[in-house]
């Protein structure tokens, strides 16, 4: 259990483990795909064979063979096509991708987006109007047009053909379109349904072209990574052809933005979703998104330079438009009565285009769902982000008549309502959410792909997982449990100390572990805590130096019995007089000072805090304490004499003694006049050899008089646990080496506490 989540434990199945590891498949990748029930080996040669390449026959998509047929009337007859797309990087891949497919064909074609502030998402009356005036005859709409019943059923009217290639939700009423490629049409088959809006514009640029034109799929990675879908069967394919294709052969344009953000390693799916994908989000969000098209299809290393680097300015201030508003919002919460309600509902003159990342980074802070808000004219328009699986869209369509307009899916949505319906809003989204809560675990489920020690996290064990790349959606990056690490450091980083750094430690080594978006949820973590973290491993370079570091996904603080207060010279006049306090020689039971023999007596007492001063002669007396059900034991277990230290006595030393004996001509040794070779044989010392030959006395394996060992002629065979000196002398070395050489996690560890 961690602070954020439900930990759920993997259950590996050994003897498939075994069998993935007879087909080269390391130990660690074998663990994962168990963790992930990828169980049959079908299912594995998905991830690391060839044979699937290609995806699936575009074909099988419903109306793809109408839509290639009316697309290739139209290239015959040279009538105007427009592809109509949308504004975030999904939409303006999807476009680039298609008009490239369609120039090549030699079709007449030309493309728009509509403005995110002036049109809005998705098809427009107007624009269609507009377009259909200018001579279009047929209008491709890619990352969107399944929500267009009223404007597809204007452009029939207008004499313009309507070819629908989308990926969103498909609504109670569809389009009255041509065609409509998309992957869950209810009268289609298609095997995978979860393609991005750029999946299904490649599909159709599949049929169109009949071959395989993988020359598109660096487009196809960029849109499916940034619309977040699953990055699995045919979505999987995609991406990693299609981060080989960048990496080999990248357009020019891509290659000018990566090298002005300092990019110059390997591109994999994190380069995508944290360098490319927000950049060519950050286009439409700040101002049109028709530059993303003229970007991604420029040619001229000059223009492909100047485009990059306004890309770059909008970048710059998307994330400081971003970061005012934050923390206007919030202001606004934290001097309201807002932060005490279960729905944070924020307005104010807000820019509309980064409203969603805004809501974002409000959830994270106060874990509750949230509207951000523009206040135009009387209206606020808006993004919603929720959370704990909490159905935002649900919610609002319980009361979808106080909305102008809005749309979504569970944990996101847009929206517009007049002003004067907030109250009412709020006051029903408050309730509903508090209705979940209580009946709801407000902790979300997180599985644990592999349980480790911080000793097994090297660069051996990274790079052992490469073979899974790429992560992403449904399929993300491997979620490691590290046990039992020490918090050696905890500190705060960023221009406003926002983001957490901790080192985390063990016997072997250290890792720091960072999170970029939930420091207020880990303040409890503190220097010197024991910890379970849960993480993703990467690596992280800085100024041409490359370490491990680990960012943190949750944290469990060991609520560990034993506190270590070992090796400090603890001043014991610090001890509160009403803690138990227990050593060997102590006796002042009036302060609550205690001999370890005297716990029996102490069983019908109840004492929070006991203090350990020194070692008990046994561990049994640990598991006495243990029994007292304190809150605490702390270990002070200050030692004048470490026996295990003094005394040199084992087994094998016993033995070694017994057969000296045997091999004396008279079965019979005279310490006194040996003593010096003895000592030097056993490697022992005095003190240790008298123990050991009380140990024989004990066994009846000699006699001793007047300093000489005399064997007994009628030994035999003998178990040294019979020796009461024997026993005890192991049950101190036990204690001692348990108390004095284990770390304080190891001691809560054995003794199971």
């Amino acid at each position: 259990m961690g602070i954020k989540y439900n930990w759920i434990y993997p259950n590996y199945d050994e003897n498939f483990i075994k069998e993935l590891e007879s087909y080269s498949i390391s130990t660690n990748i074998a663990k994962i795909l168990n963790a992930r029930n990828i169980t049959d080996m079908n299912s594995v040669k998905k991830y690391f064979s060839d044979e699937y390449e290609e995806g699936y026959d575009p074909f099988l998509m419903h109306d793809m063979q109408k839509a290639v047929d009316r697309i290739n009337e139209a290239i015959e007859n040279e009538e105007k096509i427009l592809v109509y797309g949308d504004y975030d990087a999904d939409g303006i891949t999807s476009t680039v991708l298609l008009v490239e497919t369609l120039i090549s064909m030699g079709a007449n074609v030309s493309s728009y987006i509509p403005n995110r502030f002036e049109e809005g998402y998705g098809p427009n009356k107007e624009a269609f109007t507009k377009i259909i005036d200018s001579g279009i005859t047929l209008i491709i709409t890619v990352d969107n047009g399944i929500a267009g019943v009223e404007e597809v059923d204007l452009a029939n009217e207008l004499g313009c053909d309507v070819i629908v290639t989308d990926h969103h939700k498909i609504q109670d009423t569809i389009p009255n379109a041509y065609a409509i490629i998309h992957p869950e049409h209810p009268e289609g088959n298609y095997p995978f349904k979860k393609l991005a809006g750029v999946g299904v514009a490649f599909k159709l640029a599949h049929a169109l072209l009949e071959i395989f034109p993988d020359f598109l799929l660096d487009l196809v990675a960029i849109g499916t990574i940034a619309d977040m879908v699953s990055i699995t069967d045919e979505n999987r394919i995609f991406v990693k052809q299609g981060l080989e294709l960048i990496n080999d052969d990248p357009r020019i344009g891509l290659k000018m933005l990566l090298e002005l953000s300092g990019i110059d390693t390997k591109i994999d799916e994190q380069t995508v979703g944290f360098y490319i994908a927000p950049k060519l989000n950050s286009i439409g969000r700040m101002d049109s998104a028709k530059l993303g098209l003229t970007f991604l299809m420029a040619e001229e290393p000059v223009t492909a330079r100047a485009l990059a680097e306004q890309i770059e300015q909008y970048n710059i201030q998307r994330k400081q438009v971003t970061e005012d508003i934050v923390k206007d919002v919030i202001s606004k919460i934290e001097n309201s009565e807002k932060k005490q309600k279960n729905v944070i509902m924020v307005s104010g003159e807000y820019h509309e285009g980064v409203l969603g990342i805004v809501a974002s980074n409000i959830v994270e802070k106060y874990q509750k769902p949230v509207f951000i808000m523009n206040e135009k004219e009387g209206v606020l328009k808006g993004s919603a982000r929720s959370i704990f699986d909490f159905n935002i869209y649900i919610a609002m369509n319980k009361i979808s008549d106080l909305f102008l307009a809005f749309g979504g899916h569970t944990l996101a949505a847009g929206f517009s309502f007049e002003k004067s319906n907030f109250e009412k809003i709020e006051e029903f989204l408050d309730k509903e959410f508090e209705e979940f809560k209580q009946n709801n675990d407000l902790k979300a489920n997180k599985n644990i792909d592999i349980v480790t020690s911080l000793e097994d996290i090297s660069y051996q064990f990274l790079n052992s997982l490469d073979a899974l790349k790429p992560y992403g959606m449904d399929f993300e990056k491997p979620t490691v449990l590290i046990e039992n690490a020490m918090v050696l450091n905890k500190t705060h980083f960023g221009s406003e100390k926002q983001y957490l750094r901790l080192t985390i430690a063990d016997e072997v080594g250290n890792l720091d572990c960072i999170t970029f978006k939930d420091s207020v949820t880990f303040d409890k973590v503190e220097k010197n805590d024991i910890i379970d973290l849960l993480c993703n491993i990467d690596k992280n370079n800085f100024n041409g130096r490359t370490k491990l570091q680990a960012h943190i996904i949750d944290i469990h603080i060991k609520e560990f019995l034993f506190e270590d207060l070992r090796f400090i010279n603890y001043d014991i006049a610090n001890i509160d007089t009403n803690c138990l306090k227990l050593s060997k020689h102590r006796d002042d039971k009036d302060n609550n000072f205690y001999q370890y023999k005297d716990l029996d007596s102490l069983i019908d007492k109840e004492f929070e805090y006991i203090y350990l001063l020194d070692i008990p002669t046994s561990k049994e007396y640990l598991y006495k304490i243990i029994n007292l059900k304190p809150k605490k034991v702390f270990l002070i277990c200050e030692e004048k004499q470490v026996l295990s230290d003094v005394y040199l006595i084992d087994k094998n030393r016993l033995i070694k003694l017994f057969n000296l004996i045997l091999s004396t001509n008279n079965k019979q040794i005279n310490v006194a006049q040996q003593l010096d070779q003895l000592l030097v044989v056993l490697k022992t010392n005095v003190d240790s050899l008298k123990i050991m030959i009380q140990i024989f006395k004990e066994l009846e394996l000699i006699n001793f008089v007047n300093n000489t060992i005399i064997l007994n002629p009628d030994y035999k065979t003998v178990d040294l646990k019979k020796s009461s000196s024997f026993i005890r002398m192991e049950n101190i070395f036990e204690v001692e080496k348990l108390l004095l050489k284990e770390s304080i996690t190891n001691i809560n560890k054995i003794l199971e506490v």
